[in-house]
């Protein structure tokens, strides 16, 4: 019987390391092409392979093999198709994330409401655009209230997922929440490379305000 509180590990099929199973995504075995289904979210049944979503693992596992030992077949994977499959997949359950988080009000959207979050201790996590003014600033600040920054997304991207124009920098107020949004952004960020998109801006002049930025 696993110890309570112990951390469930997974191989990752393409370099075969052991890693936390937060660190992974679940792809699970389907009969018919693609034949193997994103699974963020680890609903669906039967069996399922686990990958680090990075452009090495993707490729690594479907060259070496990896992606064949799950299936039990010989069957072709285009790692760039599957990294935008797991991709799509995540952007919609980090779009699930930020609407629950509005909707509880656990979350304080645009720089004023950001630093008074951090004042009043109620902060979780700082999710902070790759293209926000102060950026050096913002995570000085994260670093002296204990909260860890969150990033992988522009402003104009940042603001998509929370429903404004754009947006610098939010602040999550609920720790679960922190930790599911945090750990879907890190996925992103890995896939990025695995799908050759990106979607971060040049940053603008330090102070630098854009017209409905928060």
């Amino acid at each position: 019987m696993r110890a309570a509180g112990a951390t469930t590990m997974r191989t990752c099929a393409g370099c075969r390391e052991e890693r936390p199973q937060g660190e992974l995504v679940r792809l699970a075995v389907v009969d018919r092409a693609p034949f193997l289904v994103p699974d963020a979210q680890r609903r669906l049944g039967g069996r399922g392979v686990w990958v680090m979503p990075e452009r090495r693992c993707l490729e690594q596992a479907a060259r070496k093999g990896g992606f064949a030992r799950a299936l039990r077949r010989k069957v072709a994977v285009d790692p760039a198709a599957l990294g935008e499959l797991i991709a799509a997949q995540l952007e919609r359950r980090l779009e699930g994330l930020a609407q629950g988080a509005r909707r509880a009000r656990r979350i304080a959207i645009g720089a004023d409401a950001a630093k008074q979050s951090l004042r009043e201790g109620r902060a979780r996590a700082l999710w902070l655009a790759t293209d926000a003014a102060r950026r050096e600033g913002w995570e000085r600040e994260a670093a002296r209230a204990g909260v860890p920054c969150v990033g992988g997304a522009d402003r104009a991207r940042l603001g998509a997922v929370l429903g404004r124009q754009a947006v610098a920098v939010a602040v999550i107020e609920d720790e679960g929440l922190a930790r599911a949004i945090r750990q879907v952004c890190d996925h992103l960020v890995g896939l990025r490379d695995a799908t050759g998109r990106s979607n971060e801006e040049p940053r603008q002049p330090m102070g630098q305000r854009i017209e409905g930025e928060e």
